[in-house]
């Protein structure tokens, strides 16, 4: 057996990675106050699962990736816990995080430009990725980046071109692909199709299913696309104003989701047409998310939710998650078959807003 069949070998031999978040909080330090950017996000990403992280611009998404991998800003302050198999990585030093990054827990990132190095060629930045890990011989690490870029579908022979000389859909596979080099045993896609045009997209999500299916990591993939989540993952956390207000399996929560603000999610996303029936119209969510320099008292959705009582106004909704796993942050989940009824009409979002 040579050199590259037993790194091979050894990398393929590692375990799906199990991923508990409790009670994560992050605040950014501001002149004004701090911003709580992430407040009590709690889950579970079980070995080999898709979690798919969901929610619009602002919501707190990428913050949690960013906990995650301990790659906040120095204004930045993380609270609560973050097990990966079991240990708890937050808060570790920069050496002991250096031994967890790319090997147990690796990172694509949303702009594949920003995060690859332009002085430097693609193959490079791979092998330096793989020997800052493993003790073998450079040959070894060439070889093994080779065979990272046929998973992607890219020629080997373009492992020593920079970054400008790739389109933005060959980036992003080189990303794909560094953050595979070691098989970590998390894998963690920070929104991976942004800058890419919708067949490029398409092909990316592709290319990220057909890698899951064969090497069968544990991935967290984040995103405000709900089409990409119902064709990838399992599971699915949805995010509002820095909080989870609904979680389950992906099935459920899309299907059968019990909080307005999934409603209101599902109605902004184009449907298939069936033929002979109209086109279905687009339903946008009145308002905006409120300021988390101030938080509102009671549900954050309040202000723009069509169903708002006083008690939404007074009272935060805890997460009730019931026996089937599914859970929502709403007083009234007994009414969610009712609602999912009113929010499917224009009129019902066209309701005059409620100042929370």
């Amino acid at each position: 057996m040579n050199a590259l069949q037993k790194l091979n070998e050894r990398l393929s031999s590692k375990p799906a990675a199990t991923l508990e978040v409790e009670d994560l909080c992050v605040s950014y330090r501001t002149v004004r106050g701090p911003f709580n950017a992430v407040d009590n996000v709690s889950f579970t990403v079980e070995p080999g699962m898709t979690l798919g992280l969901v929610g619009e611009s602002g919501c707190g998404k990428s913050t949690v990736v960013k906990a995650i991998m301990n790659l906040l800003s120095e204004i930045a302050e993380a609270s609560g816990k973050v097990r990966l198999d079991g240990r708890n990585i937050l808060g570790l030093s920069e050496q002991e995080l250096r031994k967890i990054r790319w090997t147990q827990v690796s990172l694509i990132t949303q702009s594949a430009m920003n995060s690859l190095d332009p002085v430097y060629c693609i193959g490079d930045q791979i092998v330096e990725s793989i020997l800052a890990h493993e003790k073998i011989p450079h040959r070894v690490a060439w070889a093994r980046a080779e065979e990272m870029f046929a998973l992607v579908g890219l020629p080997a022979s373009r492992l020593r071109e920079f970054p400008h000389q790739f389109s933005g859909g060959m980036r992003q596979r080189a990303v794909i692909a560094m953050a595979l080099s070691l098989n970590a045993g998390l894998l963690l896609a920070d929104e991976p199709t942004t800058a890419l045009d919708p067949i490029m997209q398409d092909q990316i999500m592709a290319r990220i299913r057909g890698i899951h299916a064969h090497m069968r990591r544990s991935m967290i993939l984040v995103t405000h696309d709900i089409a990409v989540v119902s064709e990838t993952c399992e599971r699915t956390v949805v995010m509002y104003a820095g909080q989870v207000v609904e979680t389950g399996a992906t099935a459920d929560v899309l299907q059968q989701p019990r909080h307005p603000y999934t409603m209101g999610l599902k109605n902004a996303f184009p449907k298939l047409p069936v033929r002979g029936q109209p086109k279905e119209p687009l339903i946008s969510i009145p308002g905006t998310v409120p300021n988390l320099l101030f938080p509102p008292i009671g549900c954050r959705f309040a202000s723009r939710c069509p169903f708002v009582t006083e008690l939404c106004r007074e009272i935060t909704p805890p997460l009730v998650v019931t026996a089937d796993g599914h859970g929502a942050a709403c007083h009234y989940t007994e009414k969610a078959a009712f609602f999912r009824d009113a929010a499917q009409l224009a009129e019902t979002w066209q309701a005059k807003e409620v100042q929370a």
